[in-house]
């Protein structure tokens, strides 16, 4: 008899104990369900807008004033929230920090399709913005004359240039044209991508295109990365790549930037000048150099 009442006493205080634990559980930021969060999502050209995630709907501020309260819908993968209106169809949808926003009131709006959620600070140095994606794992700083930006949601090869395996873009800088007006400069961008893919973990420290370049071994953040440079064509564009890479966690980090330009002599004569290739690689290599793991 005493065996069964200590077994039942055992059992309350377990019982006990988990109540506790899932109550007092810390909610996770912008989850459905959890403790209403507020998330500002960068868009490039310098477009944002923010999300504030309650139980059920979510909240999204534009700038201008418009806003809108949309409840959660089904999903297949990711977050969802969709409304319809009498004169349009409202969509968010959210996967890992990136999302798209669309209004089918218009069809030529396209400046909320592909953004990134992320913490966007003035820095200590003037001229420049510190980023922080929104897990808090990594941060770098870049030129406020550049733009964070999204992509497209989910995941994909675009995780790294020239990648085959999956993987997820967590982090975007978009450099404008008019960062070197003039010239046959195309506009250039900076990301960081991750892949937990086997293949990818395992080539990872290999460049895609091993005909093109050596490897060099350099810090990041007092992490070791390999450095890796490539380069691109396609219908008279030239792509350069310099990408670092590391393995952490069981995953393929990728820190890299990429460099758009036109072939200089299939301009008209006069048409444009040569772009300062040095001044965008030295101010993205900059960026690069920056970015640190958080602890």
């Amino acid at each position: 008899m005493k065996s069964y009442f200590w077994t039942a006493v055992f059992l309350i205080l377990v019982a006990a104990a988990v109540y506790v634990l899932v109550a007092w559980r810390p909610a996770q930021q912008g989850a459905p369900g959890a403790v209403p969060s507020s998330v500002t999502f960068y868009c490039g050209a310098g477009n944002s807008f923010k999300a504030t995630f309650a139980t059920s709907s979510a909240t999204l501020f534009f700038p201008g004033g418009e806003s809108y309260t949309l409840p959660q819908t089904l999903s297949g993968s990711g977050i969802r929230y969709e409304a319809t209106t009498s004169s349009a169809n409202l969509l968010f949808t959210s996967e890992g920090d990136t999302g798209s926003f669309t209004n089918s009131a218009s069809t030529t709006d396209f400046r909320y399709r592909t953004c990134m959620a992320a913490n966007v600070a003035p820095s200590n140095t003037s001229g420049y913005d510190t980023y922080t994606n929104l897990g808090k794992t990594f941060t770098f700083t870049f030129p406020t004359n550049f733009s964070a930006a999204g992509t497209e949601p989910g995941y994909g090869p675009g995780w790294s240039v020239a990648a085959t395996t999956t993987g997820m873009v967590l982090a975007k800088i978009a450099v404008p044209m008019n960062f070197e007006p003039g010239t046959n400069f195309g506009g250039a961008w900076f990301t960081v991508g991750t892949s937990a893919d086997p293949s990818a973990v395992a080539t990872c420290l290999m460049n895609p295109m091993s005909n093109q370049s050596t490897a060099a071994q350099v810090m990041l953040g007092g992490i070791p990365f390999t450095e890796l440079k490539f380069s691109g064509a396609a219908a008279g564009n030239r792509y350069d790549t310099t990408s670092y890479r590391t393995v952490r966690n069981n995953q393929c980090y990728a820190v890299e930037y990429t460099i758009h330009y036109g072939v200089f002599e299939n301009y008209p004569a006069g048409a444009v000048k040569k772009f300062n290739e040095v001044k965008v690689q030295n101010a993205l290599d900059k960026v690069a150099r920056s970015f640190r793991f958080l602890p």
